[in-house]
């Protein structure tokens, strides 16, 4: 990997650690019997409900695997805010439900809080982090899962974020098979291809990074960016637009695909300041795809520039940029379509002379 600039070194450097970060995070011996340990856990608890917190880039991880939980534990999981827990949550987490709090620090002082009241409740508290050393995972005790990324330099949370999708993804599938809700076959299946993700990872990366230093500059005058997408793949969208708003300054919103016709695609007028964002799901998945394509060639007629993340398969038309990523399951989608955005966002920032590893006025430690 060459790196000629100083601006973005530290982030691009994380980014080249993620396929290290999953490898440790999930299949490292300790951690893969940990996560296994703290799946049969949660059943033992008679727990009836999970509830996930983390705040930024955090919450976004647990956003992505509520649907993991739901639709292949079949298990009820809600994600909230931390900051938001006081007033959501507080007055109704009890001994049945299992608390999931997310902090890549393990010092953000709301995720720490909801942590502390949902034990205190009586809550089984699992804890999610980089940090073994800190707070939540004094309060979590042994049923800390500490992802394996390293030190994270960089003020943009990349592999950190993406370790966190590992072992939520690693929780619910051990969770699945334990619950019966997938059978021997199906379970061995899953991880036989969740081993190939960091190699996999690691030969797309140069091959992304090339890629996205040929397309970047037709988006440095953009000031606006609506990104789509619809299932897990929108809560991707949210983290999407989290770093293109703290890394290279561009105004961006998710929105899901059903609701961007309902008062978002007003805006979307003007192509010389804004595009348009589409994660695009696996042609498989009918119905979320369908939508997709529908919703693109609306855009299309609007004059909006799109850039669309999707299967190499997939052939839908109206792209003005398509980036492809590897050819997966939907599980691991968000783990391959999430690299190409943190990639663009250091090249456009780069493109900006601004410095995405220090963003202004922000900090790692969310406090208010």
């Amino acid at each position: 990997m060459i790196i000629e600039t100083k601006l973005g070194k530290k982030t691009i450097s994380e980014i080249w650690q993620v396929p290290m970060a999953i490898q440790k995070s999930v299949f490292q011996k300790q951690n893969r019997a940990l996560i296994r340990e703290i799946s049969r856990g949660i059943i033992s608890s008679g727990c009836v409900s999970i509830y996930i917190f983390g705040s930024g880039t955090s919450y976004h991880a647990g956003l992505v695997s509520t649907y993991w939980f739901s639709q292949l534990a079949k298990f009820p999981t809600h994600c909230e805010l931390a900051p938001e827990f006081p007033y959501l949550i507080e007055p109704i987490i009890a001994p049945k439900h299992v608390a999931i709090c997310i902090s890549q620090s393990g010092e953000s002082e709301l995720t720490v809080y909801s942590a502390q009241k949902s034990k205190d409740k009586g809550a089984h508290v699992i804890a999610i982090t980089n940090n073994e050393s800190s707070t939540i995972t004094k309060i979590a005790g042994h049923r800390t899962l500490v992802t394996q990324a390293g030190p994270e330099e960089s003020i943009l949370a990349t592999k950190t974020y993406i370790s966190e999708l590992a072992v939520l993804a690693a929780l619910a599938i051990d969770l699945a098979f334990l619950r019966k809700k997938i059978s021997d076959d199906e379970y061995n299946s899953i991880w036989d291809e969740f081993k190939t993700v960091p190699k996999l990872i690691e030969l797309t990366l140069p091959l992304f990074h090339k890629e996205i230093r040929t397309i970047a500059p037709f988006f440095k005058f953009s000031r606006n960016c609506f990104v789509i997408g619809a299932g897990p793949d929108y809560a991707n969208c949210m983290e999407a637009a989290l770093k293109l708003k703290e890394g290279a300054r561009i105004f961006s919103q998710a929105f899901s695909t059903a609701e961007t016709p309902h008062g978002p695609i007003t805006l979307l007028s003007d192509p010389r300041d804004a595009f348009v964002l589409c994660i695009i799901p696996r042609p498989e998945a009918e119905s979320r795809h369908k939508d997709i394509v529908k919703l693109i060639s609306r855009l299309k007629k609007r004059g909006v520039t799109i850039l669309g993340i999707k299967n190499p398969i997939d052939d839908t038309l109206d792209l003005d940029i398509a980036i492809d990523i590897p050819k997966c399951s939907e599980i691991f989608h968000p783990l391959f379509s999430i690299i190409p955005v943190q990639l663009l966002v250091v090249e456009i920032a780069t493109i900006q002379n601004i410095d995405c590893d220090r963003p202004k006025d922000l900090s790692k430690i969310s406090s208010l």
